[in-house]
């Protein structure tokens, strides 16, 4: 009877120690849930602001007045932005941030400004690109350029793809832009200044020109 209760003693005991040892450790910790690393929450919160290949620049810039050279008030204040131009000496500098229908935030347009001078003639030729990702007719549109020279009346603007040239006339002929050779330029008429059309190659893709002057 002794040895009985020695022996239930003896376990109690056991059972009391193992109860001590395991409030002193406290509960287990759950497994830790990876923290997400700063650079995937670049990535994400980029793509979330990038421009997006989905925005209908069509609709956003009323592209299709562009058959005749006629820029929408959009499209006109878009490429009016890409420069700013010092109303004294007539120097550009480059514009923005500008504001697009579509996109998260304003974009900023690149810059060149060269200045050439033959003997009397002060010649300054002036570039401005902007990134402008979206889609027109199913054609995936790549951007916008503005070129010009200040103090003249000579100047162009494009809107630029990623299809090529012949692609790019296909698809907007049959929209009614009756565009001329691959590399030609279609006149209008538009109150005595010399207004013109035509689909070029440019970067690897094309590019739907306007040039005045």
């Amino acid at each position: 009877m002794k040895a009985r209760i020695v022996v239930l003693l003896f376990v109690l005991l056991v059972v009391a120690m193992a109860a001590f040892l395991l409030w002193r450790s406290g509960p287990s910790p759950l497994p830790a849930v990876p923290a997400q690393s700063e650079s995937i929450q670049a990535k994400q919160e980029a793509r979330a602001s990038a421009p997006s290949e989905s925005v209908d620049l069509g609709i956003a810039l009323a592209l299709d007045r562009l058959a005749d050279c006629a820029r929408s008030p959009a499209l006109a204040s878009v490429l009016d932005q890409m420069v700013r131009v010092d109303p004294q000496t007539f120097e550009s500098r480059r514009g923005g941030p500008i504001r697009v229908p579509g996109y998260a935030q304003a974009l900023v347009p690149t810059f060149e400004r060269t200045r050439e001078i033959e003997g009397n003639a002060d010649i300054r030729a002036v570039v401005a690109d902007l990134e402008l990702a979206g889609r027109w007719h199913g054609l995936g549109v790549t951007g916008l350029r503005r070129s010009f020279y200040e103090e003249s009346d000579v100047g162009a603007f494009q809107v630029r793809f990623a299809e090529t040239p012949e692609r790019v006339r296909e698809v907007l002929d049959r929209q009614g832009f009756r565009l001329p050779p691959v590399g030609a330029l279609r006149e209008i008429d538009e109150e005595g200044m010399t207004t013109s059309l035509g689909i070029e190659r440019s970067d690897g893709g094309a590019a739907l020109t306007c040039t005045t002057g």
